[in-house]
């Protein structure tokens, strides 16, 4: 044991951790990063092995909040000159391409345990939980997670679909999150998240990049984008309008937890964006209009949309 809440895990893992480190953990059969080692590269193998122990822990630890959180067989994979040192569940690795050898891969795991769900959206949904959880873990804000938990487990009882159990713990976070923290302690709480997820590449257009990201998972159906900027010219506005959202959206209730965190990732600065202007136009079709340097993540959690 290396600690017993999921920021001690995560801090032993950075401590083990290196800029250029040749070794980086992986899962075995899907070939996917998982967090909290997702970016993380080991100097040795030694280290790298103990980052897969750890992430095992974290993940277990985790499943007391999302108990349908995947399984990952993590293994360390050393890089190779002409190595993808970044492998996907879609890009999965071979012996050429970093694939661990029987001489290479440690295991971290000697038990038998669940598949792997490589569905790329329901791992996105769970790796978004998980970074939320660490945060509220991290900023003691046990109210908020005993209400997530309580208002999820309920909902999961009429879930006859398991597939769907992660939309409707978001869909649980975003309610729960607007009602039992303040619009600041939702921005801190909101970055801290979106900093715990997988690395991704920070994008010029971080609204269109994400929506592009979202819809390749099907978490909508269709978007529309135009991108503008304010009288003054000093802020950028988006006007969004999105169809077939596959999060349930109630009482006009639009639950922007994933899209406000993905947001975040990919902006290049430390500016925070805002939502404003939301219309509900029916069942997960929604129009909003999202400002940058706003200051406070208005919106980036759960908002309401009127009627037109």
């Amino acid at each position: 044991m290396v600690g017993t809440t999921l920021r001690e895990i995560r801090h032993h893992i950075e401590q083990l951790a290196s800029d250029d480190g040749n070794y980086y953990v992986v899962c075995a059969r899907s070939g996917e990063r998982p967090v909290p080692v997702a970016g993380q590269r080991f100097p040795t193998r030694t280290a790298a092995a103990d980052a897969a122990q750890a992430t095992e822990q974290y993940r277990a630890a985790l499943r007391r909040y999302d108990p349908q959180l995947p399984f990952y067989d993590p293994v360390v994979c050393q890089e190779r000159s002409g190595d993808d040192p970044t492998p996907t569940a879609s890009s999965r690795p071979t012996p050429e391409s970093g694939q661990p050898r029987a001489e290479e891969a440690v295991s971290a795991s000697t038990t038998g345990s669940a598949p792997a769900d490589d569905d790329p959206l329901i791992s996105f949904c769970h790796d978004v939980s998980g970074s939320v959880f660490e945060a509220l873990s991290a900023r003691d804000h046990d109210a908020a997670e005993r209400a997530i938990m309580e208002t999820y487990l309920a909902a999961a009882e009429a879930t006859t679909d398991p597939n769907t159990l992660c939309l409707v713990l978001l869909e649980a976070m975003a309610a729960e999150l607007e009602t039992h923290l303040t619009a600041a302690e939702r921005t801190r709480l909101l970055e801290a998240a979106a900093s715990n997820l997988p690395p991704v590449a920070s994008a010029a257009d971080p609204v269109a990049a994400s929506l592009e990201f979202l819809d390749s998972l099907s978490l909508l159906r269709e978007y529309g984008l135009s991108r503008g900027s304010t009288a003054a010219g000093d802020r950028d506005v988006w006007t969004v309008s999105l169809r077939g959202y596959a999060i349930e959206c109630g009482d006009r209730r639009f639950p922007t937890l994933p899209i406000g965190i993905d947001v975040l990732r990919r902006s290049e600065t430390a500016d925070t964006p805002a939502v404003t202007d939301v219309r509900a136009l029916g069942d997960g079709d929604w129009e909003f209009v999202l400002t940058s340097n706003a200051g406070t993540a208005a919106g980036l959690v759960c908002t309401r949309g009127e009627r037109p």
